[in-house]
């Protein structure tokens, strides 16, 4: 089963920074938008800066979470991380 947040780009500022605004999330197929489930998530922002210095890039993450929600991205973002650096170092 599908899940997981409906959002948008609020900003991107190409090789530098990326802001992702979620308004939503999805269960299965369905995107909820509005109602209990989603107001913890509501205009929460995900915040990605980049910096180079000598051919290293590091990467800034900054990401509004709901207390009740702490552990599960303890677990899970380094994991996400290190995804995301596998990726870019392809």
């Amino acid at each position: 089963r599908k899940g997981g947040m409906v959002s948008e780009i609020a900003d991107n500022v190409p090789f530098r920074f990326v802001s992702i605004r979620h308004y939503g999330i999805l269960d299965g197929e369905q995107e909820i938008t509005s109602g209990p489930q989603v107001e913890a998530w509501a205009g929460g922002l995900e915040n990605y800066s980049l910096e180079e210095n000598n051919g290293v890039t590091t990467v800034t993450v900054e990401v509004d979470v709901a207390e009740d929600h702490l552990d599960y991205f303890h677990t899970t973002w380094p994991k996400a991380l290190n995804k995301l650096k596998e990726l870019s170092e392809a």
